[in-house]
């Protein structure tokens, strides 16, 4: 179950400089995708989201090859 925006926990990362240059690359590639460019927390939350799936995190499955 998702939380809407009210009920989400904030969480702190830090990111270097290449790292930071990638995301705003791909936020600048998903601008066809949207409304407006998504912001770097946006990208940040879908790249999780991916990385669970992929996983099988929370999905009840185990690890996808």
């Amino acid at each position: 179950m998702k939380l809407s925006r009210t009920q989400q926990k904030q969480v702190n990362i830090r990111l270097d400089d290449e790292t930071l240059e990638r995301l705003d690359t791909c936020r600048t590639e998903l601008r066809d995708q949207f409304a407006n460019i998504p912001t770097r927390s946006d990208v940040v939350r879908m790249a999780i989201e991916e990385f669970l799936e992929k996983r099988g995190v929370g999905t009840g499955r185990g690890p996808t090859s």
